[in-house]
């Protein structure tokens, strides 16, 4: 099962889909995710080259976000992470910067609900029929940008400049 740093309170990572792999059992995706994903911070440049070749447009992969090694968000809703980054970002944007209360989303390409809500210095997240989990607002928004913003520029800066751009100002606001 891939778990976070246990020492670290909230902790990002992101996986790429392996090509032509087809995922057929979600019930043990986590504990046999090497078969389906690979990490991608270790990836080098030519690898992430090379894994791009092909097409760079549709990108399967997940995000995992931990909370003191607890699993929180994992491998099982997998999708278009740049995308779903790109949705994420929207909706910290509209909470930091517009001040909303709450604001949800659907995964780009399944019909998985997420929902963000501030309350004082915490954002409750809830993905689709999950339990929400509760986490310091500002420290998992700074891990999760800090991560999107290397997803992005790993992948391909000019393609994602409008989400860079965001990143930046939410972080700036905080």
């Amino acid at each position: 099962m891939i778990t976070g740093k246990q020492d670290k309170e909230i902790h990002i990572e992101f996986f790429l889909k392996k090509k032509n792999i087809v995922i057929d059992d979600l019930n043990n995706i986590s504990e046999n995710w090497k078969l389906y994903f690979l990490r991608f911070n270790e990836l080098d440049e030519n690898e992430l080259r090379d894994y791009f070749s092909e097409n760079s447009f549709y990108i399967d992969g997940a995000v995992s976000v931990t909370c003191y090694g607890k699993g929180l968000i994992g491998l099982k809703y997998w999708d278009l992470i740049d995308q779903l980054c790109a949705y994420f970002i929207n909706s910290l944007y509209e909470i930091i910067i517009n001040n909303q209360e709450s604001e949800k989303f659907y995964f780009p390409d399944q019909p998985v609900e997420v929902i963000l809500t501030k309350e004082k210095e915490l954002l409750h997240v809830k993905i689709g029929d999950q339990n929400s989990f509760c986490l310091n607002r500002n420290k998992f928004i700074k891990e999760f940008l800090k991560a999107s913003k290397n997803l992005y520029k790993r992948i391909n800066v000019d393609t994602y400049k409008l989400e860079i751009e965001k990143i930046e100002e939410i972080l700036l606001s905080l």
